[in-house]
């Protein structure tokens, strides 16, 4: 076996990671051999099994942040996989909230996961018109990471979540 310094055992082996910038906000999550190579590298160092801290400040680029335009996956994994209407886990689609024909955009805040007997009955109509609700309000996200945060299931993430 080839020489790892001890740092790098500390990290989990085939997980994902998350990497942490040097002021401590979430930038990215990798993979447990990206993480060996930053830690190797002297880029960064273990803050538990599942957590690396970069120790230079990585800025950001604005133009990247303010591209934050909502994707078909991301508007899933913000509800869930869930109809946002009926709460159905199958037949999904995404659906605008105010329909297209009525001046809706395609914004984290109109886009929502509906299954396809929610979406074929409000169709081109608003909610007070079919008299439907949401089961949330839908919400944007500064990121995707901060999506990926909210909703994993490892607790070591948890102390990075910022409401």
């Amino acid at each position: 076996m080839s020489f790892m310094p001890e740092q790098c055992l500390d990290i989990e082996l085939g997980k994902t990671i998350l990497v942490l910038n040097s002021s401590y906000e979430p930038i990215n999550i990798t993979n447990w051999k990206r993480a060996v190579v930053l830690l190797l590298k002297e880029k960064a160092q273990v803050l538990s099994k599942r957590v690396i801290r970069l120790l230079n400040y990585v800025k950001i680029p604005i133009a990247k942040i303010a591209s934050n335009r909502p994707s078909k996956s991301l508007i899933y994994k913000r509800d869930k996989n869930k109809c946002q209407y009926c709460g159905s886990t199958k037949n999904l689609t995404i659906d605008h909230v105010i329909p297209r024909c009525k001046g809706g955009k395609d914004t984290w805040d109109n886009l929502v996961v509906a299954c396809s007997t929610c979406n074929v009955k409000k169709g081109h109509k608003t909610l007070e018109q079919v008299n439907m609700r949401l089961v949330s309000k839908p919400k944007a996200y500064y990121n995707s990471i901060e999506i990926t945060l909210k909703h994993n299931q490892v607790t070591e993430w948890g102390d990075y979540v910022f409401t």
